[in-house]
């Protein structure tokens, strides 16, 4: 039976948290009353979540072919019309509900679930070998050299070009582990942000050449310009050139990086390949450092960024390339019961700091896959 519409904006309501007491108490009854009440719960959930979650991308103009998008999600799970309906105009949430709870059979995720998301922290090693946990340190340190270094967890960490009468080249390493995230601005301006279980080795002050900086791991870049002394990334045998722009490089497989360029231009170049890629706004460039291949495509930039804003972006990524980036953020490991899970494809907007209760619930109503916590491992299995 479908239900009336004071049933589904009373649901609505519940999972926005503004429910008053009586619609609380109404919907309890309606539960208990029939099975096909539960079902119709479920649809109206997976509905509220499934377009708003459509609705978010729409709004941070991501994608711009969203009908096909639409198209593409509604054809892959069929719910009545009146459930879409009913909620494409209410704005984006994630709240689960202890409602949900009651009417999942067997589904208990949130009952079992101790694991939180990552945070800000790293580990700063100075020249002299000297370790600094930045966890929730708010201090003033001085390298070797006499440049100063503003440590704040909040802030991140901030280089003071200061003495430049020294030319001795000296370097500092970041780590950061896995369930952390980080950033920092260096002597030159340029602005890094650290992904989970990334490392970044850098000058205290850029007295070479060149600016070079030596990178594990993902890591978003803003290049402050400076047309005489070119700013370099290397990750394994890869180098990025570039003297002011915006981009993202992924360098966790060196046969598989990753780099997208969102301002500017830059030139990618790999050890036993004399061929320099240009890159233009828009462009991912896929790089294996082992063969010494590369290959550009054009593609929407902010999937590939959207972490450094506190997002998971995903469009039409498997769950097993998704689930190797949670295991980083969440300090989780994965276990797939069957291939099949692997492949399955997952299109969603997500907060980086939502519980990971929620963030699997989401998941779970979105695609044909179901989820167990054991732990500190996530069971995975197709439906």
């Amino acid at each position: 039976m479908t239900p009336n519409e004071d049933i589904i904006q009373d649901v609505i309501s519940y999972l926005e948290e503004k429910a008053s007491d009586q619609q609380i108490e109404k919907l309890h009854v309606w539960l208990a009353k029939d099975e096909n009440n539960k079902a119709s719960y479920r649809s109206i959930v997976e509905a509220y979540y499934r377009v708003n979650n459509i609705k978010k991308w729409d709004e941070v103009n991501v994608f711009a072919a969203k009908t096909k998008v639409d198209a593409s999600l509604l054809k892959k799970r069929r719910f009545p019309y009146w459930s879409v309906a009913a909620s494409i105009i209410l704005l984006f949430g994630l709240s689960i509900t202890l409602l949900l709870t009651d009417i999942f059979d067997g589904q208990k995720l949130a009952e079992t679930i101790q694991i939180e998301p990552g945070k800000k922290g790293a580990e700063l090693i100075l020249s002299n070998g000297k370790s600094v946990q930045v966890m929730n340190a708010q201090k003033m340190l001085t390298e070797e050299d006499g440049s100063l270094v503003q440590v704040d967890s909040l802030k991140g960490i901030v280089y003071e070009n200061q003495n430049a009468d020294s030319y001795e080249l000296i370097y500092n390493t970041i780590k950061v582990a896995r369930g952390q995230e980080f950033n920092l601005q260096l002597a030159d301006g340029t602005r890094v942000w650290l992904n989970a279980e990334s490392e970044l080795r850098y000058p205290v002050k850029f007295v070479a050449k060149n600016r070079k900086v030596y990178l594990k791991g993902e890591a978003y870049f803003e290049v402050a310009h400076n047309k005489e002394k070119v700013f370099v990334v290397n990750s394994f045998n890869q180098d990025v050139s570039v003297y002011g722009t915006k981009f993202n490089i992924n360098a966790y497989d060196k046969n598989l990086i990753k780099t997208v360029l969102v301002e500017g231009s830059v030139g990618v170049k790999i050890e036993r390949n004399e061929e320099e890629k240009k890159m233009i706004p828009g462009d991912l460039l896929l790089a294996n450092t082992m063969d010494a291949s590369m290959a550009t495509k054009q593609v929407n930039v902010y999937p590939y960024i959207a972490w450094k804003d506190g997002n998971f972006l995903f469009q039409d990524e498997s769950l097993e390339e998704i689930m190797i980036r949670l295991e980083r953020w969440y300090k989780v490991k994965v276990f797939f019961e069957d291939n099949e899970a692997r492949k399955i494809l997952f299109v969603g907007d997500l907060k980086r700091y939502t519980k990971i209760d929620k963030l699997l619930y989401f998941m779970e109503k979105s695609s044909n896959a179901s989820f167990e916590i054991k732990g500190d491992v996530i069971v995975v299995k197709s439906n």
